[in-house]
C-alpha cells in the first residue's frame, strides 16, 4: 500500500508540472495578459532549476535554500540553453534563434527534458510545503503587517510619478520600515524564526522597485548602453559581437532578457527595470542563509537588511549585468559553506554558477576569481603549517596550554577540519572559462581584464594624489567633508561607522577566534546567545580577503576608476556583513551593553535612512530621485517622455552616416531611446574643445530636458558642468529641425 501511495504522489506531481506546462503554452499562444506574465515568469525563473534540484535529489536542503538555488539554477539555465541554441540551429539552416517562436518552442522542450530525466532516474519531484498552520497569532500579525509594504511602494511611487508628491514613500520609508525591523527585533522571542525569510523576501522586493518604478524609461548610465544590447539582440534573431565591446560578452543583458521578453511580452524598458531587480531581490535572502549557518536567526536577519540598505542595492535597476553576477557570487559562497551538500553537488552548481558569473560581468567575475584564487592559497597555506605532520605535536603542545580549547586528539582531526571547500580543479576551470570565453571568444573582455591590471599598477605612481581617484573616493576619504551640506556629513558618519564595524569585526574573527572560532581544529566551542557555530578559517579568509579588496579599491588609484567603488561594497559585503555583525557584537561587549542588538539599530537605521534620501529629504535636499523631481540625480539620470519622442524622431528621420552630438547624458538616450549605434555619437563639448580648428558641427544636435530648460550642458566627463549660452551661438550651423517643449534636435 505504501509503494502504491508513493506512486500515485509521484505521479500526480508529474501531472501536475504538465498542466502547468500546457497552461504556460496557452497563456503564450492566446497571448492572455497576466497569466502569461505570471506562468511565464514562474516557468523560467524557478522550473529548470526546481527540477534539476530534484533530479539532484536535494530534499535535505530547507525551502530558503532550494528557493534560491532554483531561481539561480535557472538563471543559468535560461543563459545556457540560449547560447546552444543560438550556436547549434544556425548549422541547421535557422538564421534567428533567438526568435519569439523558436526560444518558446527550444525551452518547453528543454522542461519536458528535464522532467523525463526525473521520470526515468526514479526521483522524487519535491513540492514546496506550507507550514501556515504552524505560525502563532504573532507571527501572523507581523507576517499582515509586512504585506502592504509592496502595496505602499507601488502606490507612493505611482503618486510621485503623477503629482510629484512623496508624502506616501516618505512614511513608507522613514516610519514604517525602521519601526517594524525595531518590534521585530524587540519581539524575538515570540515570534518563529520561519518568517524571517518572508519578511526579508517582502521588505526587499518593496525597496528593489522603487527605483525602476520611478521612470516610464530606463534609469542608470550603463543600463542604456545595456538595453541596447538587448534591443539589436531581439531585432537581430541571435546573440553576436554586436560593438566589439566588453559588453559583448555579458549574456546577462543579451540572451537572458530576450529569452524573458519572448515568454512575457512586455514592454522591453520594463525587463530593465522590473525584471532584474526581482531577480536580485533575493539576494538578501541568500545573505540570511549565509550568516544564519554561524549567528542565531535575529543577527543573520541584522545582516540582510543591512545588505538591503546599500545605496548600490537601491539601485539594481541601473547595474544589470552587474547584480546578476554578483548573485552567482553570493550563491558560489552559499555553496561553499554548505556542509550538508554532497561534494559532487557541492562542486556541480559551483562550476555551474562560476560559469553563468562568467558570462554575466566580467570585472566582477576577475574579483570573484581574484576571492577564490588568493582563498585557495591561503587555504594550502594553513593546512601546510598546522597539518603537516611534523608540525602536529608543537601545534598539540601549544594548545595543551589553554584550558580553553580542547587538545588535539590526532592529527586526521585537524586534516578533517580543513573540508575542501575549493580544489585545484576548480580554480583550473575557472581560469580555462574566463579565458576561452573572455579571449577566444569575445576577445575584448580579456584585453581588458589584462589592461585593466597593467593601468592600476600604472596608477600606483599617483599612490599618494588624491585627486586621481574617482569622486565618491575622495570624498569617502573626507576631503571636502567641510564643505558639504549636512546631511551628506551624516550620511559619511554613518557610511564609516558601518566601515568600522565591519573592520572591528574582522580583527574579532582573526584575534579573538577562541570565543568566536574554532580556527586550529578544536573540537569545544564555546557557544554563546548570538554565535551558534564557529566561524572556520575558510569565513576570516574570504572576510580579510574581502577587506582587502576594499582597502586596495580605496589606495590603488584606477581600481574605484575601472570598476566602482559602490559595486566592490556591494559584492564584498556579500562577506562582509557577518564581519558588520560580529563587530557590532563586539562593540556592545566592549562597552558592556547588554542588548547586543541596539548597537546595530542604532547604526542600521540612520544608515538605511541616509542611503534611501529621508535624511536630505528632512533637511530640504533632493539627494534621492525616487523622492525628487530635481537635484543632480534626477537632471543625470530620469528619461522623459519628450526626450524618448526626439531620439525616436531623430534616428527615423537622421541621414544615415551622419554623426550625433550630445551631452554625457545625452548620449546615453540617444543609445537607448534611439537605438543609435555609439560610435556615431560624440559629445558635443568634448569634440567642440577638441576640434579648435575645425569647429563646424558636421552632424545632429540632440539637446535633452535638462539643456533646453535649465541652459546647461555636460561635458565629456559626468561631472563637467558648463553653460550652454557658451557654445549656443557657435554650435548652431543652420536651423532647429525638431521641437516638441522638452527637446530639440538641431542640424
Amino acid at each position: 500500500m505504501l509503494g502504491i501511495s508513493n506512486f500515485y504522489q509521484t505521479n500526480s506531481k508529474i501531472a501536475i508540472s504538465l498542466i502547468f506546462l500546457i497552461f504556460t503554452c496557452l497563456s503564450i499562444s492566446f497571448n492572455i495578459p497576466v497569466f502569461r506574465q505570471i506562468f511565464g515568469f514562474i516557468f523560467l525563473s524557478f522550473a529548470p532549476g526546481w527540477l534539476i534540484l530534484c533530479i539532484l535529489k536535494t530534499d535535505f536542503l530547507d525551502m530558503n535554500e532550494r528557493f534560491v538555488l532554483s531561481m539561480g539554477i535557472s538563471i543559468s539555465f535560461i543563459m545556457f540553453i540560449g547560447i546552444f541554441i543560438n550556436t547549434i540551429y544556425p548549422f541547421f539552416g535557422y538564421n534567428a534563434p533567438l526568435s519569439s517562436k523558436s526560444v518558446v518552442i527550444s525551452f518547453t522542450f528543454a522542461f519536458l527534458m528535464l522532467l523525463s530525466i526525473l521520470i526515468f532516474t526514479n526521483k522524487i519531484l519535491i513540492c514546496p510545503k506550507f507550514t501556515y498552520s504552524d505560525l502563532g497569532i504573532a507571527d501572523r500579525i507581523f507576517i499582515f503587517i509586512s504585506i502592504p509594504f509592496l502595496a505602499l511602494s507601488i502606490f507612493g511611487v505611482y503618486l510621485m510619478n503623477m503629482s510629484n508628491n512623496n508624502i506616501i514613500l516618505i512614511i513608507f520609508l522613514l516610519i514604517i520600515i525602521p519601526i517594524y525591523i525595531a518590534i521585530v527585533v524587540l519581539n524575538r522571542n515570540n515570534i518563529s524564526r520561519n518568517i524571517y525569510s518572508l519578511i526579508i523576501i517582502i521588505m526587499s522586493v518593496s525597496l528593489v522597485l522603487l527605483m525602476g518604478m520611478r521612470s516610464s524609461h530606463i534609469i542608470g548610465a550603463d543600463s542604456n548602453l545595456e538595453y541596447y544590447i538587448f534591443m539589436q539582440t531581439l531585432s537581430h534573431g541571435k546573440w553576436q559581437i554586436l560593438i566589439n565591446s566588453t559588453l559583448d560578452s555579458c549574456l546577462s543583458i543579451s540572451i537572458l532578457p530576450v529569452v524573458y521578453y519572448s515568454f512575457l511580452n512586455i514592454n522591453p524598458e520594463y525587463i530593465f527595470k522590473m525584471l532584474y531587480p526581482i531577480l536580485f531581490s533575493i539576494s538578501p535572502l541568500i545573505i540570511y542563509i549565509i550568516a544564519k549557518n554561524y549567528f542565531c536567526d535575529i543577527y543573520a536577519f541584522f545582516a540582510s537588511f543591512f545588505y538591503m540598505s546599500q545605496t548600490t542595492f537601491l539601485c539594481t535597476t541601473s547595474n544589470s549585468r552587474t547584480t546578476i553576477a554578483i548573485l552567482f557570487f553570493a550563491l558560489s559562497i552559499m555553496i561553499l559553506i554548505n556542509n550538508r551538500l554532497p561534494e559532487y553537488i557541492k562542486r556541480l552548481l559551483l562550476i555551474c554558477f562560476i560559469f553563468s558569473c562568467i558570462v554575466s560581468h566580467y570585472s566582477t567575475t576577475y574579483i570573484f576569481f581574484g576571492i577564490i584564487f588568493f582563498s585557495f592559497i591561503t587555504m594550502q597555506l594553513f593546512y601546510i603549517l598546522f597539518v603537516n605532520k611534523k608540525l602536529v605535536s608543537q601545534v598539540r603542545s601549544f594548545l595543551s596550554h589553554d584550558k580553553n580549547i580542547a587538545k588535539l586528539q590526532s592529527s586526521n582531526a585537524l586534516t578533517a577540519y580543513f573540508r575542501p571547500y575549493l580544489t585545484p580543479g576548480i580554480i583550473s576551470i575557472f581560469f580555462i572559462v574566463i579565458f576561452v570565453w573572455y579571449s577566444q571568444i569575445t576577445s575584448v573582455a580579456f584585453n581588458d581584464g589584462v589592461g585593466f591590471i597593467y593601468r592600476s599598477m600604472q596608477s600606483l605612481q599617483d599612490l599618494f594624489i588624491l585627486e586621481s581617484r574617482r569622486d565618491n573616493v575622495v570624498v569617502a576619504l573626507g576631503s571636502g567633508v567641510d564643505e558639504l551640506e549636512l546631511p551628506r556629513k551624516i550620511a559619511f558618519v554613518f557610511n564609516w561607522l558601518n566601515i568600522l564595524f565591519i573592520a572591528v569585526g574582522v580583527f574579532a574573527m582573526s584575534f579573538l577566534y577562541q570565543k568566536r572560532a574554532a580556527f586550529l581544529g578544536q573540537k569545544i566551542f564555546i557557544k554563546s546567545n548570538f554565535l551558534i557555530n564557529e566561524l572556520d578559517i575558510f569565513i576570516l579568509n574570504l572576510s580579510i580577503i574581502s577587506s582587502s579588496i576594499m582597502v586596495a579599491s580605496i589606495l590603488v588609484p584606477f581600481i574605484s576608476r575601472g570598476y566602482g567603488l559602490d559595486r566592490i561594497y556591494l559584492l564584498t559585503t556579500i562577506i562582509l556583513s557577518l564581519s558588520f555583525i560580529l563587530g557590532g557584537i563586539t562593540f556592545a561587549e566592549i562597552f558592556h551593553i547588554r542588548y547586543k542588538y541596539l548597537v546595530m539599530l542604532i547604526v542600521l537605521v540612520p544608515f538605511f535612512m541616509c542611503t534611501t534620501g529621508i535624511v536630505h529629504q528632512l533637511f530640504g535636499y533632493p539627494g534621492s530621485i525616487i523622492l525628487n523631481s530635481e537635484g543632480n540625480s534626477f537632471d543625470k539620470y530620469y528619461i522623459y517622455d519628450k526626450e524618448t519622442y526626439a531620439c525616436s524622431w531623430l534616428s527615423e528621420q537622421s541621414v544615415s552616416g551622419q554623426k550625433y552630438y550630445a551631452d554625457y547624458f545625452g548620449n546615453s538616450r540617444l543609445i537607448s531611446q534611439g537605438e543609435i549605434n555609439r560610435d556615431s555619437i560624440e559629445n558635443v563639448v568634448g569634440h567642440w574643445e577638441q576640434n579648435r580648428k575645425n569647429r563646424v558641427l558636421d552632424g545632429y544636435i540632440y539637446l535633452r530636458n535638462f539643456n533646453v530648460a535649465k541652459g546647461k550642458l555636460f561635458g565629456p566627463k559626468s561631472s563637467d558642468e558648463t553653460e550652454l549660452r557658451k557654445y549656443w551661438p557657435k554650435l548652431i550651423k543652420d536651423n532647429k529641425i525638431y521641437n516638441n517643449g522638452g527637446s530639440e534636435v538641431w542640424r
